[in-house]
Order: structure tokens, then C-alpha cells, then sequence
């Protein structure tokens, strides 16, 4: 099985980015990890310890912690032991009399998962059809023609296997909340099906001539319009009109949350240390006491008691008192970040009972020479300007975690035969505190053109640069670099890439693309 985390880098929104880590579960085993991202911002930006502290950097960042979507095929949605479609037939099978509180529960959870497993299934199987560039041909035509063919016969099969539960449910007095739950994640997956069709309409121009994509096109939207005519069969609300469509999105984005809160986990963050820092800080306090205590008894063994020398050494034993107290604070604070993290948080199931592990994450600001040698090397992989690393200053941003899954996690998260094979941690960071001192977006500049001078619109961007350090407790360790360019006005793009500075892939502009790659992001 392998060990190593799971690393991956997209753009949320224009002022988002999103970090998704994938921690793998071993069977009966305790896993750790170490996690250390080393952020480069130029100098001019001003992020340092005094603007940008780690209370600032905490709270630009957002932390969503899952189980990992089981893996399945098309196929094996309709015939794995294992698929929640194929659990809710049995147990509607073997409750034809009716359903306690316990199989309700159950039939909730199989319901809700079964729509995150088809979106990752369809993902794998049209994923093909989404790799960019290709002209069309006959081998590339009778590809598209497989695919699709099983596409929409094994989704029509899973939608018929899927609606056809509802006359179980009712026949054996299923509950109002259960027959809610059959009914949104029934909308839910009309809506995905839907969205990948579009996707696949709108490719089928690069795979096949143009007698072939006006029958598939058809053919496609004929699929397409039966999804919108159930969801307004069913009086569901899910449907486009020309007009604005607020109340569309608001509400395609709660199904999405509602089908997809199944595989959340429960997370409760905390500061690390607290109760020491307080020991530590009491500690502080009981020494300069204690001076200035020792103070005061030696001038009044010495000058008496009511005497202006005594009351001169008590002012000043005061002054000292109180900077002994801030010093010894301030002793406190530094050997605690040396020695503890930030913040510790919590992985529980969704009720709470059981602990599956713990995420330690510690921010500090530092020096350049403070680098470690192979983060150096990596971030100066795939420049194409000398002067972008040697010329310019940078500040240095060290972001570090520890995360430690309990060696039962794997037990607690698998049910029935449904196998959750890693935990999947989601970090929305916000950049908008990189943008406050950058410059116009866009610059005039004079050119001479022929004989003529003339003005040149200039695009001004600044440069983030990522490098992530991974390392396992069996020793395997990774180091990947991600460019992240932006202007005034937010995100532009990232850039992967690998050890070796090669890129390994480019993001769309800021503005979202639904990803149909084998990556499942919950929203």
C-alpha cells in the first residue's frame, strides 16, 4: 500500500487556494507524517513578523478533514458487493416489514454516499475523453463511441436501480427524514449526471468528424433534457431558467453538501500548550515577586521603614518587577515555539466517540540562510530567469505539520465492507494579504514601431512560490515546488513542478472549472 501523502494544488477562487493532502491508512498500524511548506513572497510585498503574525496567517486559512471517496467503477457501482446501491437493495429486501431507527440510519449514510462514489466514478471514466488537444479520426472515434455507449447505459442502469427503491421505502413506512434523504440525493445525482454530459458535449467535437458529433450531440441532449424533465417531474426546484439563477446555485451547492457531509469527519482545534504557557507565564510572575519582595525587606532592614530610601527602592524594585515579569513572558513565548506547535487538532468520527488521530500545524517567519538545502534547490527549479532568485529578496514563510493517525483508524472507518483507505485534508488559504502593497495590474510603456512610438498595455504579476517537504515515519521523503501567479486582483494561475523543474501541469485562469480528473474535492 502506499505511504507516501498525497499532494494536490488548484485554484478555489480568485483569492483562494486550495491545498488538498491525502494521509494513507495502514491497516493495524500507527502512521505519521510530516508536512513542511516553505512559502517565498517578495520583499516588496511586506510580509513579515510584524504585519503578518501567526494569529493573521491562521486566520486566513479555512481546514475540512474527510475520508477519502471509496474508488469504484461504473460497473462496479452495479455489481461490487460492496456498493452502497447494492447494500440499500438488501437491506430494503431483508426490512420488507419495516425499519428500525438503526436501518434508517444505515440506509441514510449508503443513500448519501452512493452520490460521492458516482461523481468519483464518473470522473474515472470519462476522464479519457477530457485530456486536452487531438484531432478527429477513426481510431479516436470508435474510442469515444466505447466509452460513451458504456457511460450511458451503466448510468441509465445505476438512475433506474437507484429510483426504483422508492416503492420499498414507502412499502415498508419509511420515515419522513429517510424519504428527504431518497429524494435530495435522488435530485443530487440527476444534477451530476447532467454536468458530466455537458462536459462530454462539449469534447465531442475533438473526437469525432462532424456527421458523427451532430448524432452524438443529439443524442447527448436528448440525455441531458430526461434529466431536467425528472428533476421538474419530481417538482424539484434544481432547474436553469434564462433569468438570474440565485436560487439555483444556492441550492445545487447545499445538495452537494448535504450528499457529501457523509464522509466528513468531526475536527475540534485547539491551542497547543496553553495550560504550560500558564505555568511558564505564573513561573515569570513569582520570580520578579520575588525581587521585588526581597527588595523592599532589605531597604527596610537597612534605612527602616518609613523613609524616603525605602520609598525610592520600592519604586524602583517595581520598575524592575514588572520587566522582569515582561522578560521572563516573553522567555516563555520563544521556548514554546521552539519546543510546541500552534495548534493541535482533533480527527473524530462524525459522533464524536472515536478519535482517529491529531494534525499539529506550526507558522513561523525565517531568515533565508535558515533554508534547508534541498528546499533551496527546489525552489530555484524551473526559473527561467536568473534574476528572479538571485536578484530579489524574498521573505520567508515556514508552515509546518505533524499529523499521527491511530493505528485502529482504519478499523473505526471501515463498514459493511466499504473500505476508506486514506483521510483527505482540505486547506483553503486566502492571499488577499499578498495583494494589499502591489502595484497596478497593468503598466503603458512606449515602444518604437517602424518609425512610430507607440503605447504598450504591460502586465504586472508577482510571483508565490511553494515547496513542500514530505516526509513518512519509514523514511520516504518528497519535495515538490508550485508557482503561484497573481496581480492586484487576486489569483492568475499555478504552475506545477516536479524534482526534477520540469512542469507537471498548469491551472486554468482564476475562474473555476468543474475537474473531471480521478481527483474528488467535496464543496
Amino acid at each position: 500500500m502506499r505511504t507516501t501523502v498525497l499532494r494536490r494544488v488548484a485554484v478555489h477562487d480568485r483569492y483562494q487556494l486550495e491545498l488538498k493532502l491525502g494521509y494513507p491508512l495502514i491497516r493495524g498500524e500507527k502512521t505519521r507524517y510530516r508536512i513542511d511548506t516553505y512559502l517565498f513572497a517578495p520583499h516588496s510585498l511586506g510580509i513579515n513578523p510584524t504585519i503578518y503574525d501567526r494569529t493573521e496567517f491562521f486566520r486566513d486559512i479555512q481546514h475540512y478533514v474527510r475520508m477519502k471517496t471509496p474508488r469504484f467503477r461504473l460497473n462496479q457501482v452495479l455489481s461490487d458487493p460492496t456498493s452502497p446501491l447494492l447494500h440499500s437493495e438488501e437491506i430494503l429486501n431483508e426490512n420488507i416489514g419495516g425499519l428500525t431507527a438503526a436501518i434508517e440510519d444505515k440506509l441514510r449514510n449508503r443513500l448519501r454516499i452512493l452520490r460521492a462514489i458516482l461523481k468519483s466514478a464518473t470522473q474515472i471514466h470519462v476522464a479519457p475523453l477530457m485530456q486536452a488537444g487531438g484531432e478527429p479520426s477513426p481510431e479516436r472515434a470508435a474510442n469515444y463511441a466505447a466509452l460513451i455507449e458504456s457511460l450511458l447505459a451503466q448510468i441509465t442502469a445505476i438512475e433506474e436501480r437507484y429510483r426504483a427503491l422508492e416503492q420499498p421505502l414507502v412499502a415498508a413506512s419509511a420515515s419522513a427524514e429517510l424519504l428527504r434523504t431518497y429524494r435530495l440525493t435522488d435530485e443530487s445525482i440527476s444534477i451530476l449526471v447532467e454536468e458530466v454530459l455537458l462536459h462530454v458535449h462539449q469534447v465531442t467535437a475533438q473526437w469525432v468528424d462532424a456527421a458523427q458529433c451532430a448524432l452524438w450531440r443529439t443524442r447527448l441532449a436528448t440525455q441531458i433534457r430526461g434529466e431536467t424533465e425528472h428533476r421538474q417531474a419530481q417538482g424539484y426546484p434544481s432547474v436553469l431558467r434564462k433569468r438570474t439563477n440565485e436560487e439555483y446555485m444556492r441550492r445545487v451547492s447545499a445538495l452537494k453538501k448535504f450528499t457529501s457531509s457523509v464522509l466528513w469527519l468531526s475536527i475540534t482545534t485547539r491551542r497547543e500548550g496553553t495550560t504550560l504557557e500558564q505555568v511558564l507565564f505564573a513561573t515569570a510572575a513569582g520570580i520578579s515577586m520575588t525581587f521585588a519582595t526581597l527588595v523592599a525587606f532589605y531597604a527596610q532592614a537597612v534605612y527602616g521603614q518609613f523613609t524616603a530610601p525605602v520609598f525610592l527602592a520600592l519604586v524602583i524594585a517595581y520598575m524592575f518587577k514588572d520587566r522582569i515579569k515582561e522578560l521572563g513572558r516573553a522567555f516563555s513565548a520563544q521556548l514554546l515555539s521552539q519546543r510546541l506547535f500552534d495548534y493541535r487538532t482533533t480527527i473524530q468520527t462524525q459522533d464524536g466517540r472515536r478519535q482517529l488521530g491529531q494534525v499539529r500545524e506550526k507558522m513561523t517567519h525565517i531568515e533565508p540562510h535558515a533554508v534547508p538545502a534541498q528546499v533551496q534547490a527546489a525552489r530555484a527549479t524551473g526559473l527561467v530567469n536568473e534574476l528572479e532568485f538571485a536578484g530579489s529578496p524574498e521573505s520567508a514563510i515556514l508552515y509546518a505539520k505533524l499529523v499521527e493517525l491511530r493505528a485502529d483508524a482504519f478499523q473505526y472507518l471501515t463498514e459493511d465492507g466499504l473500505e476508506i483507505t486514506a483521510l483527505n485534508d482540505i486547506m483553503r488559504y486566502d492571499v488577499r494579504p499578498f495583494l494589499r502593497k502591489m502595484d497596478d495590474p497593468y503598466e503603458e510603456r512606449l515602444m518604437l514601431r517602424g518609425d512610430e512610438v507607440v503605447p504598450v498595455r504591460c502586465h504586472r504579476t508577482y510571483h508565490l512560490n511553494l515547496v513542500s517537504v514530505f516526509a513518512a515515519e519509514d523514511g520516504t521523503t518528497t519535495c515538490e515546488r508550485t508557482l503561484l501567479v497573481l496581480d492586484r486582483k487576486g489569483i492568475l494561475r499555478i504552475e506545477q513542478y516536479d524534482a526534477l523543474g520540469a512542469t507537471a501541469h498548469e491551472a486554468e485562469q482564476a475562474t473555476r472549472v468543474e475537474d473531471l480528473s480521478e481527483i474528488d474535492y467535496p464543496v
